[in-house]
Protein backbone atom coordinates (compact mmCIF):
# COMPACT_ATOMS: atom_id res chain seq x y z
CA UNK A 1 0.00 0.00 0.00
CA UNK A 2 1.30 3.64 -0.40
CA UNK A 3 0.63 6.10 1.82
CA UNK A 4 1.39 9.70 -0.19
CA UNK A 5 1.42 11.56 3.40
CA UNK A 6 2.79 11.10 6.22
CA UNK A 7 5.16 12.48 8.09
CA UNK A 8 7.62 9.68 9.30
CA UNK A 9 10.32 12.07 10.82
CA UNK A 10 7.90 11.78 13.85
CA UNK A 11 8.97 8.62 14.54
CA UNK A 12 12.60 9.43 15.01
CA UNK A 13 14.57 11.91 17.64
CA UNK A 14 17.71 12.45 18.48
CA UNK A 15 20.27 14.39 15.88
CA UNK A 16 19.38 15.28 11.87
CA UNK A 17 22.85 13.94 10.84
CA UNK A 18 22.02 10.34 11.00
CA UNK A 19 19.01 8.23 11.35
CA UNK A 20 18.74 8.27 15.18
CA UNK A 21 17.11 5.27 17.32
CA UNK A 22 13.70 4.73 17.62
CA UNK A 23 11.15 4.97 21.15
CA UNK A 24 9.45 1.91 22.23
CA UNK A 25 6.36 3.68 21.55
CA UNK A 26 7.27 3.43 17.91
CA UNK A 27 8.33 -0.27 17.85
CA UNK A 28 5.04 -1.65 16.05
CA UNK A 29 5.44 1.32 13.30
CA UNK A 30 8.59 0.95 12.65
CA UNK A 31 7.94 -2.68 11.78
CA UNK A 32 5.91 -1.52 9.53
CA UNK A 33 8.15 0.90 7.96
CA UNK A 34 10.49 -2.09 7.47
CA UNK A 35 7.87 -3.83 4.85
CA UNK A 36 9.30 -2.94 1.42
CA UNK A 37 5.64 -3.83 0.21
CA UNK A 38 4.53 -0.66 1.76
CA UNK A 39 5.38 2.38 0.14
CA UNK A 40 5.53 6.03 1.98
CA UNK A 41 5.94 9.65 0.95
CA UNK A 42 7.13 11.51 3.72
CA UNK A 43 6.30 15.08 3.66
CA UNK A 44 8.42 18.09 5.33
CA UNK A 45 6.84 20.95 6.93
CA UNK A 46 9.88 23.10 7.75
CA UNK A 47 13.54 23.10 7.27
CA UNK A 48 14.55 20.88 10.64
CA UNK A 49 12.82 17.82 8.68
CA UNK A 50 14.55 17.85 5.59
CA UNK A 51 17.61 15.98 6.71
CA UNK A 52 15.63 12.97 8.58
CA UNK A 53 13.59 12.81 5.15
CA UNK A 54 16.63 12.30 3.14
CA UNK A 55 18.05 10.13 5.22
CA UNK A 56 15.05 7.77 5.16
CA UNK A 57 14.39 7.70 1.94
CA UNK A 58 18.28 7.31 1.35
CA UNK A 59 18.07 4.21 3.86
CA UNK A 60 14.82 2.63 2.21
CA UNK A 61 14.17 2.12 -1.51
CA UNK A 62 10.35 1.99 -0.35
CA UNK A 63 10.48 5.90 1.02
CA UNK A 64 10.48 8.68 -0.68
CA UNK A 65 11.42 11.96 0.28
CA UNK A 66 9.47 15.36 -0.60
CA UNK A 67 10.73 18.74 0.39
CA UNK A 68 8.98 21.82 1.48
CA UNK A 69 7.77 24.60 3.69
CA UNK A 70 4.42 24.13 5.01
CA UNK A 71 2.32 27.30 5.29
CA UNK A 72 1.94 26.96 9.19
CA UNK A 73 6.13 28.17 9.31
CA UNK A 74 6.89 30.39 6.40
CA UNK A 75 7.91 34.18 7.41
CA UNK A 76 9.74 37.25 5.92
CA UNK A 77 13.14 35.32 5.78
CA UNK A 78 11.58 32.30 3.70
CA UNK A 79 13.46 33.08 0.64
CA UNK A 80 16.45 32.49 1.84
CA UNK A 81 15.62 28.77 2.79
CA UNK A 82 14.17 28.95 -0.35
CA UNK A 83 17.20 28.87 -2.19
CA UNK A 84 18.32 26.25 0.11
CA UNK A 85 15.51 24.02 -1.11
CA UNK A 86 16.38 24.54 -4.74
CA UNK A 87 19.89 23.46 -4.11
CA UNK A 88 18.62 19.95 -2.52
CA UNK A 89 15.97 19.50 -5.05
CA UNK A 90 19.20 19.41 -7.74
CA UNK A 91 21.50 17.63 -5.56
CA UNK A 92 19.30 15.17 -3.88
CA UNK A 93 16.80 12.38 -5.12
CA UNK A 94 14.01 14.30 -3.85
CA UNK A 95 10.42 12.91 -5.05
CA UNK A 96 8.20 15.37 -4.07
CA UNK A 97 7.59 19.80 -3.13
CA UNK A 98 5.46 19.31 0.22
CA UNK A 99 3.92 19.87 2.26
CA UNK A 100 3.39 23.13 0.92
CA UNK A 101 0.15 25.12 0.43
CA UNK A 102 -2.10 27.88 2.46
CA UNK A 103 -4.03 27.87 5.41
CA UNK A 104 -6.20 30.92 6.24
CA UNK A 105 -7.72 28.78 9.53
CA UNK A 106 -7.65 30.60 12.79
CA UNK A 107 -3.71 31.43 13.96
CA UNK A 108 -2.64 31.40 10.51
CA UNK A 109 -4.74 34.08 8.49
CA UNK A 110 -2.59 36.97 9.15
CA UNK A 111 0.36 35.63 7.39
CA UNK A 112 -0.98 35.67 4.18
CA UNK A 113 1.25 37.58 2.55
CA UNK A 114 4.14 35.34 3.41
CA UNK A 115 2.27 32.17 3.23
CA UNK A 116 1.11 33.51 -1.03
CA UNK A 117 4.68 34.36 -1.84
CA UNK A 118 6.10 31.02 -0.84
CA UNK A 119 3.55 29.30 -2.13
CA UNK A 120 4.15 30.98 -5.59
CA UNK A 121 7.75 29.87 -5.41
CA UNK A 122 7.13 26.49 -4.03
CA UNK A 123 4.92 26.27 -7.26
CA UNK A 124 7.10 27.45 -9.92
CA UNK A 125 9.97 24.89 -8.29
CA UNK A 126 7.96 21.98 -8.72
CA UNK A 127 7.03 23.20 -12.05
CA UNK A 128 10.75 24.20 -13.19
CA UNK A 129 12.01 20.42 -11.80
CA UNK A 130 9.00 18.42 -13.23
CA UNK A 131 8.08 17.82 -9.25
CA UNK A 132 5.00 16.49 -7.55
CA UNK A 133 3.46 18.42 -5.48
CA UNK A 134 1.76 17.52 -1.59
CA UNK A 135 -0.77 20.29 -0.87
CA UNK A 136 -2.17 21.55 2.28
CA UNK A 137 -5.15 24.06 1.24
CA UNK A 138 -7.51 25.17 4.29
CA UNK A 139 -9.70 28.20 3.91
CA UNK A 140 -7.98 29.53 0.92
CA UNK A 141 -9.13 27.47 -1.84
CA UNK A 142 -9.41 30.65 -4.90
CA UNK A 143 -6.13 31.95 -4.14
CA UNK A 144 -4.72 28.28 -4.09
CA UNK A 145 -6.01 27.57 -7.27
CA UNK A 146 -5.23 31.04 -8.99
CA UNK A 147 -1.98 30.31 -7.99
CA UNK A 148 -1.64 26.90 -9.61
CA UNK A 149 -3.37 27.75 -12.49
CA UNK A 150 0.05 29.64 -13.40
CA UNK A 151 1.97 26.53 -13.10
CA UNK A 152 2.30 23.14 -14.76
CA UNK A 153 2.06 21.01 -11.59
CA UNK A 154 0.80 17.47 -10.68
CA UNK A 155 0.36 15.91 -6.99
CA UNK A 156 -2.31 15.83 -4.17
CA UNK A 157 -4.44 17.87 -2.27
CA UNK A 158 -3.93 16.05 1.20
CA UNK A 159 -6.71 15.31 3.23
CA UNK A 160 -9.26 17.54 1.35
CA UNK A 161 -12.74 18.29 2.89
CA UNK A 162 -14.74 20.53 0.87
CA UNK A 163 -18.02 20.63 -1.46
CA UNK A 164 -17.81 18.38 -4.63
CA UNK A 165 -17.68 21.68 -6.79
CA UNK A 166 -15.17 23.14 -5.04
CA UNK A 167 -13.24 19.73 -5.07
CA UNK A 168 -14.00 19.26 -9.31
CA UNK A 169 -11.82 22.50 -9.62
CA UNK A 170 -8.67 20.93 -8.35
CA UNK A 171 -9.60 17.75 -10.20
CA UNK A 172 -10.01 19.85 -13.25
CA UNK A 173 -6.12 20.76 -12.88
CA UNK A 174 -4.70 16.69 -12.66
CA UNK A 175 -4.56 16.63 -8.98
CA UNK A 176 -5.47 13.91 -6.96
CA UNK A 177 -7.05 14.18 -3.48
CA UNK A 178 -5.77 12.47 -0.46
CA UNK A 179 -8.21 10.23 2.21
CA UNK A 180 -7.17 9.80 5.31
CA UNK A 181 -8.54 8.55 8.40
CA UNK A 182 -10.72 11.19 9.01
CA UNK A 183 -13.06 9.77 6.65
CA UNK A 184 -13.72 7.31 8.83
CA UNK A 185 -15.13 9.20 11.17
CA UNK A 186 -19.49 8.41 11.17
CA UNK A 187 -19.94 12.17 10.88
CA UNK A 188 -17.77 12.96 8.24
CA UNK A 189 -20.30 13.31 5.28
CA UNK A 190 -18.59 15.58 3.02
CA UNK A 191 -15.19 12.75 2.47
CA UNK A 192 -17.98 10.35 2.07
CA UNK A 193 -19.73 12.26 -1.01
CA UNK A 194 -16.12 13.02 -2.07
CA UNK A 195 -15.39 9.63 -1.86
CA UNK A 196 -18.49 8.47 -3.71
CA UNK A 197 -19.01 11.31 -6.57
CA UNK A 198 -15.14 11.37 -7.93
CA UNK A 199 -14.69 7.38 -6.80
CA UNK A 200 -11.12 5.56 -7.44
CA UNK A 201 -10.06 7.56 -10.53
CA UNK A 202 -9.03 10.73 -8.43
CA UNK A 203 -7.93 8.81 -4.93
CA UNK A 204 -5.04 8.02 -3.56
CA UNK A 205 -5.00 6.75 0.34
CA UNK A 206 -2.71 8.55 2.95
CA UNK A 207 -2.20 8.60 6.87
CA UNK A 208 -1.00 12.48 7.67
CA UNK A 209 0.61 9.96 10.69
CA UNK A 210 1.11 10.86 13.01
CA UNK A 211 -1.70 14.16 12.88
CA UNK A 212 -4.81 11.47 12.41
CA UNK A 213 -6.15 9.20 14.95
CA UNK A 214 -8.96 6.66 14.06
CA UNK A 215 -12.03 6.70 16.18
CA UNK A 216 -11.86 4.67 19.50
CA UNK A 217 -7.76 4.51 19.10
CA UNK A 218 -5.32 6.06 21.50
CA UNK A 219 -2.83 6.71 19.22
CA UNK A 220 -1.88 6.68 15.47
CA UNK A 221 -0.57 3.70 13.50
CA UNK A 222 1.17 3.65 9.91
CA UNK A 223 -1.25 0.87 9.69
CA UNK A 224 -4.51 2.73 9.78
CA UNK A 225 -4.29 3.07 5.72
CA UNK A 226 -5.76 -0.26 5.67
CA UNK A 227 -8.84 0.99 7.27
CA UNK A 228 -9.24 4.22 5.11
CA UNK A 229 -9.30 1.50 2.39
CA UNK A 230 -11.92 -0.33 4.19
CA UNK A 231 -13.58 2.46 4.78
CA UNK A 232 -13.17 3.35 0.68
CA UNK A 233 -14.31 -0.07 -0.36
CA UNK A 234 -17.33 0.34 1.92
CA UNK A 235 -18.18 3.88 0.44
CA UNK A 236 -18.03 2.34 -3.04
CA UNK A 237 -18.94 -0.97 -2.57
CA UNK A 238 -16.34 -2.30 -4.20
CA UNK A 239 -13.62 -5.00 -2.87
CA UNK A 240 -10.61 -3.50 -0.87
CA UNK A 241 -8.13 -5.23 -3.15
CA UNK A 242 -9.72 -2.63 -6.04
CA UNK A 243 -8.94 0.06 -3.81
CA UNK A 244 -5.51 -1.21 -2.68
CA UNK A 245 -4.84 -1.64 -6.94
CA UNK A 246 -6.69 1.99 -8.06
CA UNK A 247 -4.68 3.96 -5.36
CA UNK A 248 -1.58 2.55 -5.37
CA UNK A 249 -1.49 2.74 -9.05
CA UNK A 250 -2.30 6.34 -9.01
CA UNK A 251 0.21 6.97 -6.32
CA UNK A 252 2.78 5.16 -8.28
CA UNK A 253 1.86 7.70 -11.51
CA UNK A 254 2.54 10.50 -9.63
CA UNK A 255 5.51 10.22 -7.74
CA UNK A 256 7.75 7.29 -9.00
CA UNK A 257 8.70 8.28 -12.37
CA UNK A 258 11.57 10.50 -11.51
CA UNK A 259 12.84 7.59 -10.03
CA UNK A 260 12.19 5.43 -12.62
CA UNK A 261 14.50 7.13 -15.25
Amino acid sequence: MFDTHCHLQSLFHGSHSSLPQTSTLSSFNLAYLDNPNNHFLTVSTSVDDWSISMALSKQYKHILAALGLHPWFVNSESISTLEALERLVISEAISAIGEIGLDYGHGYKHNMECQLAAFGSQLQMADKFKLPTSLHIVKAHNDALALLKRYQVKGVVHGLGTSIDMAQNYIDLGLKIGVNGVSVRKNAARYHALIKYFGLEHLVLETDFPNVTLPGQEFPRLDDIQVVANTIAGILNITVSEVISKTDFNAHQLFYPRHDE
